[in-house]
């Protein structure tokens, strides 16, 4: 018997950015103005002592001039067992967010212009204050729970099986109002 139960595999989301704004030669203090936020939140995110939401690293991302989906690309390449077109459950990455959002990794490789996420918000759980924003197309399939998606002030009530798809730099709040765990099944281009 196969166990097919998920194993956590946390991304240093910390190291993964300071990585990136190091390599692009953009300081901390630049980064931090350009988003909006303080230095020391910036800082706290690098030392791996603050969790980001996901606005936060959709605006960074936009920042960087960089898919949100690259903040997956440092374990990616530190030597995940390459199966080819084929991602084990046990080997997805994890990246973490505040406000109870957690998103694993889905694709085998983020190379090939295609990503798949799966996302799940906790009971209450929520994206952010304002809208995400990506640089790309994207599109929800939600697998379980109920989530409130809101784009433009619209908002649209989705259930298992409802689907959504966004334009490049359409933005979106999503929200659990739900008891249980919503799991929703993202794909983005890049």
């Amino acid at each position: 018997m196969t166990n097919t139960a998920q194993v956590s595999n946390d991304v240093d989301v910390g190291r993964t950015l300071r990585d990136l704004r190091k390599g692009l030669g953009i300081t901390l203090q630049a980064l931090a103005a350009g988003i909006g936020r303080s230095v020391g939140f910036v800082s706290q995110i690098e030392r791996g002592l603050s969790r980001p939401t996901v606005e936060d690293i959709t605006l960074i991302a936009g920042y960087l001039k960089v898919p949100s989906a690259a903040l997956f690309g440092r374990l990616e390449a530190a030597g995940q067992a390459d199966e080819g077109p084929v991602t084990r459950a046990g080997q997805r990455l994890c990246l973490r967010y505040e406000r109870g959002v957690t998103d694993h990794l889905v694709s085998p490789r983020l190379s090939d212009g295609l990503c798949l996420l799966e996302t799940t918000l906790a009971p209450g759980a929520d994206t952010g204050e304002g809208p995400v924003t990506d640089s790309q197309q994207q599109g929800g399939y939600l697998l379980q729970g109920r989530i409130v998606l809101t784009v433009n002030g619209t908002e649209w009530t989705l259930e298992p099986g409802d689907a959504f798809q966004l334009g490049a730099r359409q933005g979106c709040r999503l929200f659990n109002p739900g008891a249980e765990a919503a799991r929703l099944l993202w794909i983005l281009t890049h």
